[in-house]
C-alpha cells in the first residue's frame, strides 16, 4: 500500500524541546518561590496538554500565573531543528506526500516556533496544536480532526502514517487505526516504547532516518 499522507508530532519529533522546556519550567519555580520538580515527574506528564501538566506539576499554584511567567523567561531559549529533519520533508515532498503537523501544544507557540526554525510552514497540509483540535492526544479521537483534512485528499487511514516520540502519540494513532513510527530522539527510548507493545521495526534513532524507513518497507519508491 503506497503512502499518502505522513503527519508529525512537533517537539523532539522535528524540533529539539523537551530539555529545554524542562529547564525553562525549573527556572520558572526558582523565580516564583516554588520547589522545582523532579526529572521523573516531569517527564510524567510531559506530551500533554501545557495547562494541565502545570496543574499537576504545581497544584498549588495558579497556572495562569505560572504559564505567563514562564512565557517571559522562555524568550531566550533556543529549539534547534532535529539533524536530518528538512531532509525528510524535501524527499517527501519530493514524493508528493501529503505533511501536516499534530501537537499537544498550545497553537500560537506552536506556529511561533515554526517560524523561527528552518521549516517552511508551506509544506505542511495543515498544522493542528491544542486549540485546533476537540481532543487531545492520547484520545485518538485527535485524529478525527486530521482525517476530516485529508479527506479532499482521498487519502484513506490506511494511507496515512504517524510519528512521534512519546508513547501518547503511539496510543493516539493506534487507537485511530493509524500506523506509527516511534523516533528515539525525546525522552521515551526503546525500551518504552516495547513495553506498551511498538513493533520493534517501527522504531527509528531520529526522524532522519525515515526515507530509509519508508523505502525498505516499501511505502515509497525510491
Amino acid at each position: 500500500m503506497a503512502l499518502k499522507a505522513v503527519i508529525f508530532d512537533f517537539d523532539d519529533t522535528l524540533v529539539h524541546s523537551g530539555q529545554t522546556s524542562y529547564d525553562t519550567h525549573c527556572q520558572t519555580a526558582k523565580a516564583l518561590g516554588l520547589a522545582k520538580p523532579a526529572w521523573k515527574t516531569f517527564l510524567k506528564y510531559w506530551g500533554k496538554p501545557w495547562h494541565s501538566m502545570v496543574l499537576a506539576l504545581f497544584p498549588d499554584y495558579d497556572p495562569n500565573k505560572f504559564i505567563a511567567k514562564y512565557l517571559q523567561l522562555r524568550k531566550k531559549a533556543k529549539y534547534p531543528l532535529i539533524t536530518g529533519a528538512l531532509d525528510t520533508i524535501d524527499f517527501l515532498y519530493e514524493h508528493n506526500i501529503k505533511m501536516g503537523i499534530l501537537s499537544n501544544k498550545p497553537s500560537d507557540q506552536l506556529w511561533e516556533r515554526i517560524h523561527h526554525t528552518a521549516l517552511n510552514a508551506k509544506a505542511f497540509s495543515f498544522v493542528f496544536g491544542e486549540q485546533d483540535t476537540t481532543f487531545m492526544k492520547p484520545d485518538s479521537r485527535v485524529f478525527w480532526d486530521v482525517l476530516n483534512k485529508l479527506k479532499k485528499y482521498n487519502i484513506r487511514l490506511d494511507e496515512i502514517l504517524y510519528v512521534g516520540d512519546l508513547t501518547v502519540d503511539y496510543f493516539a494513532a493506534r487507537g485511530a487505526g493509524i500506523r506509527f513510527v516511534g523516533v528515539l530522539s525525546g525522552f521515551h527510548d526503546k525500551k518504552k516504547f516495547l513495553k506498551e507493545g511498538v513493533d520493534p521495526s517501527h522504531l527509528i534513532p531520529t526522524v532522519a532516518a525515515l526515507p530509509e524507513w519508508l523505502m525498505h518497507h516499501r511505502l515509497v519508491k525510491e
